[in-house]
C-alpha cells in the first residue's frame, strides 16, 4: 500500500497544470492578437488609401480622389467609411470586420507643404 506522502507521480501532475494553465492563457490572448492584427491590417489599408487620393488630387494619378481611395481600400480587404480632400490633402477612414465588431483606422496623406499653413 502507498503511503499518502509518497510523491511519486506527483511531477505528471504538476507538468499537466503548467500545460493546462499555459493552454488557458493562449485561449484568452488569441482574441486579443486577432484584434490587433485586425487594426494594423486596416491602419495600413487605411495608409494606402489615403496615399491614392492624395496623389490623385495632386493630378499624378488619373481619376477621381476618393473613388480610387475606395478602391484601394477595398483591394486592402477595408471599407472606405469617409474620405475628404482638402487642397492636395487626403483624410480617409476605413473599417475591417473583426471578431464581430470592427477595426476602423484613419490616414492623412499630402505633400508636406500643404500641411503648413
Amino acid at each position: 500500500m502507498r503511503s499518502l506522502l509518497d510523491e511519486r507521480g506527483a511531477g505528471s501532475a504538476l507538468g499537466l497544470g503548467v500545460v493546462a494553465v499555459t493552454v488557458a492563457l493562449l485561449l484568452l490572448l488569441l482574441p486579443l492578437a486577432v484584434a490587433l492584427q485586425g487594426r494594423q491590417l486596416a491602419a495600413n489599408a487605411a495608409d494606402a488609401a489615403a496615399l491614392a487620393a492624395a496623389d490623385t488630387a495632386m493630378g499624378a494619378v488619373p481619376g477621381e480622389p476618393c473613388g480610387n481611395a475606395a478602391r484601394v481600400a477595398a483591394a486592402g480587404g477595408v471599407e472606405l467609411l469617409d474620405c475628404r480632400i482638402e487642397a492636395a490633402v487626403a483624410t480617409v477612414l476605413v473599417a475591417r470586420p473583426v471578431l464581430g465588431g470592427a477595426a476602423r483606422a484613419a490616414a492623412t496623406a499630402g505633400p508636406e507643404e500643404a500641411g503648413r499653413g
